[in-house]
């Protein structure tokens, strides 16, 4: 097989992937095949999730802030000033967001692990963000887990 022909391959070979990973995405099927119903919880990740991007794309930075889990990681390691400080000192900013699926909306199994999380959540978005230092825009697309603690969802 000629240098040529195996890049060409291997193109072919990961497109195919792509594809039957994209057309999987769409049916979500539940047991025996059967389309899922959307969880109740839903609505209130969705909005949640937007109501912290709005902040993002906005660079209200209290709000955004407001909007991490008390019980994160992040929350446990940084006070309002060193978030502060993080967020101004980084070169990314989101210019605009498309939630484009939520999913494994769940019970929290580990409380040992997460003792105030009464549920978790994955939000996928596609973002467009400007990266200030170097002038350049990029579209990107991340997953983000989301967690209800005391009745409200929060980014995690």
């Amino acid at each position: 097989m000629t240098k040529g022909l195996k890049y060409r391959f291997q193109w072919m070979l990961g497109m195919a992937a792509a594809i039957l990973l994209s057309v999987s995405g769409f049916a979500s099927p539940g047991i025996c095949g059967e389309p899922q119903a959307a969880s109740a919880e839903e609505p209130a990740v969705l909005a949640a999730a937007q109501k912290y991007f709005d902040a993002e794309v906005a660079r209200d930075l209290p709000a955004v802030y407001g909007c991490l889990a008390p019980s994160s990681v992040y929350s446990a390691t940084h006070d309002y000033e060193a978030f502060l400080a993080e967020a101004n000192a980084s070169p990314v900013r989101i210019l605009a967001y498309k939630v484009v699926r939520i999913d494994h909306i769940r019970n929290n199994e580990d409380f040992k692990s997460f003792p105030k999380v009464e549920k978790f959540a994955y939000v996928e978005v596609e973002m467009v963000v400007h990266y200030t230092d170097k002038n350049e825009k990029a579209d990107v697309n991340f997953g983000l887990t989301f967690m209800k603690e005391k009745g409200k969802w929060y980014k995690g």
